[in-house]
């Protein structure tokens, strides 16, 4: 994901993978190590909170990777994040998910992770609605619609994982069209 290729960056980015398949708890410290190939002092020197802050760093790096990029446009907005999760499913043959939805299902043991996906949702949702603002849509609107985009997208990721089939967002991409459309000014 990242350009640099130090020990901190291979270790957010093997922890991003590790969360994307088998989730918080099962995402462990001596896999995160021989997949990032860093020495386990490196965890404790870039992460000194050990684990819990290795996946919370590694939640807001996978929450800003999605951002980059991004169409400004509100409709090319949700044809770009459908169709890279329809390429990252077909892929990696359904067996990816995203790492923020992992991270926010870690659960009460775990509050720094979980608050570190609620940050990258609230992010995600308050840049969709600033889009859909700059295109004329009225702010409360824009708000609700950036919320439901976030979510109706995690849920279609999770739906289309489960079936093993991109149908979901497909489906997705049509009403999230008509959704913008109904928002926006005519």
């Amino acid at each position: 994901m990242g350009t640099s290729r130090g020990p901190r960056e291979r270790l957010l980015d093997a922890t991003i993978t590790s969360l994307r398949r088998s989730g918080v708890h099962r995402t462990g410290i001596a896999e995160v190590l021989a997949t990032s190939g860093a020495a386990r002092q490196s965890i404790y020197q870039h992460f000194p909170g050990g684990k819990a802050e290795l996946v919370a760093e590694a939640t807001r790096r996978a929450g800003a990777y999605v951002t980059r990029g991004t169409p400004d446009d509100p409709h090319a907005q949700v044809d770009h994040r459908i169709d890279w999760w329809t390429d990252q499913l077909r892929r990696h043959d359904f067996a990816l998910g995203c790492p923020v939805a992992a991270a926010a299902l870690a659960g009460s043991d775990s509050p720094g992770v979980v608050a570190a996906a609620a940050e990258v949702f609230a992010d995600w949702s308050a840049r969709f609605a600033s889009r859909l603002e700059q295109a004329g849509a009225d702010p409360e609107a824009a708000a609700t619609l950036g919320r439901f985009h976030v979510s109706a997208i995690e849920g279609a990721v999770m739906t289309a994982r489960a079936l093993r089939t991109t149908e979901p967002l497909e489906d997705l991409r049509a009403m999230l069209h008509r959704l913008v459309d109904d928002v926006l000014p005519d």
